[in-house]
């Protein structure tokens, strides 16, 4: 017993496949017109954090009489670093203050005359500092009350 095969056309079955990616792709078909209203949307949450934070250390510390004239200023903060992963934190706070700071050189000792302080979790003034100018919720610059 023979069986005929149907042929389909080669015409509808280029129709059909061209209609599938077609359709698949349509979705991306309104992504021009989207671009510009998600650019205005979207959140620049880390940027602006830093942006703020560095902006916002060099207006206190401006106002502070004698604190651009310090070469070295100290670096201080309770970011826990119990392991290599949690470093990167306290790299972040660190660099975030030494760009505000410049051209003076950030040290990550409490040497110095003033000392710019990133609290995380609890607001610990370490001894012999009093808190000069609060720079935000976390950030503090610190005066060594003897000197």
């Amino acid at each position: 017993m023979i069986k005929k095969i149907h042929k389909i056309p080669d015409k509808v079955f280029f129709n059909a496949v061209f209609l599938i990616v077609i359709l698949w792709n349509l979705k991306y078909f309104f992504l021009p017109l989207q671009v510009p209203f998600t650019m205005i949307a979207k959140d620049f949450i880390w940027q602006n954090q830093f942006y703020s934070a560095v902006e916002a250390i060099k207006n206190e510390s401006s106002k502070i009489e004698g604190f651009q004239d310090e070469g070295q200023i100290s670096f201080v903060s309770d970011i826990a670093q119990n392991s290599v992963f949690d470093l990167t934190d306290t790299i972040k706070s660190f660099y975030i203050a030494q760009y505000a700071i410049v051209p003076s050189i950030l040290k990550n000792d409490l040497e110095r005359k003033y000392a710019i302080a990133d609290f995380e979790k609890k607001i610990s003034v370490p001894d012999g500092f009093s808190v000069e100018r609060k720079v935000n919720n976390n950030i503090f610059i610190l005066k060594r009350n003897n000197k």
